[in-house]
């Protein structure tokens, strides 16, 4: 369960997060998938839970998703009925299409832009695929493939590894051609917790798992070591003790899909069929997706934490100015000119936690969530140019940690002096009109009048 508290007309952030492993379709698939007694009283009692805690919050609005095991489940409605009369809560069963609709709307609105890319969620019961090209959803498919299903049926019963590859090379026949893409987008617990492993097992800088991306081949040989594995040396595998009885399950189903589309880099999305579920119920009147200009994140961020908006609107612009007059001696990429734009707009956001040191504040903010449409190289430049826009410029040793995300020195310093100077012609907060030149190794700036305290 996900509550979501809004900011703006479409704005809006994460305040609470409860999981519950109820896995309602445990024992289900060896008696045609009925629902057995021990895991509905683990869902009556989650979702009482729940109840609670949906109350404590005062929301306005539930929405509430049931997907594999009770769209197979002959005895489905007495446990619905069951929830709604002594619980009030109204669940939505949705077809495996719908439930590969709204997971790669979760991951196209939450990542950085994605054109061409193919989403892929391994549940428990079923696995979705949903195809995106040019940034929109073009098809869906659901298999009835999953990680439960596949531990009960085959798994528990020691059937080999090569069997099970037949059952599941079966079902992907059902996928069209036209799937096939060079970028996959991840969802669901078993690709997250996969990519959590890796992120550890590399010394990756950053602990976020949205948006961290890595090329497949390189760790081909560590996702068959997990197929291949027991029980036992999943451990060694650094595999999560709750992973245990599915990560074998999930990791062969992403095995099989990967051979059968052949694609090349794996994109990580936190967001998935809740956030989709959500956004399509937001974003009804403008086809589930938000406009190209809008970030999430960014938003959220200025709406909560911004105290002079205006002020840093025009150090933003003075720092496009600065960055195009000086680019005959800087030569850096135009496309960092966004960063150092949305570091522009994030400046001062510390400052409601706190004044002193307010740029450290600012640059934890974003380092831990700036995470909704930006890339993890992105995020990690904005926190560092604000972290570094007063008092000194950064040095290697402050971007060890994060080197491996970040452009080099040069750069860095270069965009943070950009930012620096900006912000100090603003000192007086009067948005004075300036105009820029470059010429014979000198920088003029004019304004209408002196700056006293930025000088």
């Amino acid at each position: 369960m996900a509550i979501f508290e809004k900011s703006s007309r479409f704005a809006f952030h994460l305040i609470d997060e409860t999981k519950s492993r109820v896995r309602i379709g445990e024992g289900a698939y060896n008696f045609g998938g009925v629902l057995q007694e021990p895991a509905l009283k683990r869902a009556f009692t989650t979702l009482e839970e729940f109840g609670h805690i949906i109350k404590g919050f005062k929301c306005n609005k539930v929405l509430c998703i049931a997907t594999s095991a009770l769209r197979d489940a002959p005895n489905a409605s007495t446990f619905i009925n069951k929830i709604h009369n002594e619980l009030n809560i109204n669940i939505k069963v949705i077809e495996g299409k719908k439930e590969a609709y709204y997971g790669a709307v979760g991951a196209l609105n939450y990542l950085k832009e994605i054109k061409d890319a193919v989403t892929i969620d391994i549940g428990g019961g079923s696995t979705e695929l949903a195809r995106i090209e040019n940034g929109i959803i073009v098809d869906t498919i659901s298999l009835n493939i999953g990680t439960v299903r596949l531990k009960e049926l085959f798994f528990d019963k020691k059937i080999p590894l090569a069997d099970i590859r037949s059952f599941i090379h079966k079902e992907l026949e059902k996928i069209p051609e036209h799937f096939t893409s060079n970028d996959m987008i991840g969802i669901g617990g078993t690709l997250r917790s996969l990519s959590k492993i890796i992120m550890e097992r590399t010394n990756y800088p950053l602990k976020t798992v949205h948006g961290f991306e890595y090329e497949i081949t390189s760790h081909a040989p560590f996702v068959n070591a997990i197929v291949s594995s027991d029980v036992l040396g999943l451990k060694v595998l650094g595999v999560r003790k709750d992973r245990y009885d599915t990560m074998r399950e999930g990791c062969i189903i992403f095995q099989s899909v990967l051979q059968k589309l052949g694609c090349q880099k794996m994109i990580t999305s936190g967001a998935g069929i809740r956030e989709g579920a959500y956004l399509c119920d937001l974003l009804r009147s403008s086809n589930h997706k938000f406009n190209p200009d809008f970030k999430l994140s960014l938003r959220s961020f200025k709406d909560r934490f911004s105290i002079v908006e205006d002020e840093n609107l025009y150090i933003k612009k003075v720092a496009n100015l600065l960055f195009d007059t000086l680019s005959p001696i800087h030569n850096i990429p135009v496309k960092y000119k966004w960063e150092l734009s949305v570091a522009a707009e994030l400046l001062n956001i510390g400052i409601k936690l706190g004044f002193y040191q307010n740029q450290m504040h600012s640059f934890y903010f974003i380092l831990n969530n700036l995470n909704y449409g930006f890339s993890h190289e992105q995020k990690i430049l904005i926190a560092m140019l604000v972290k570094y826009h007063v008092n000194k410029l950064p040095s290697e040793e402050d971007m060890n940690t994060y080197k491996a995300l970040l452009p080099d020195i040069q750069t860095v310093q270069w965009l943070s002096f950009l930012l620096a100077l900006s912000k100090a012609i603003n000192s007086d907060m009067s948005r004075s009109k300036i105009a820029l030149s470059y010429q014979n190794h000198t920088l003029t700036i004019q304004a209408e009048k002196k700056t006293f305290l930025g000088t």
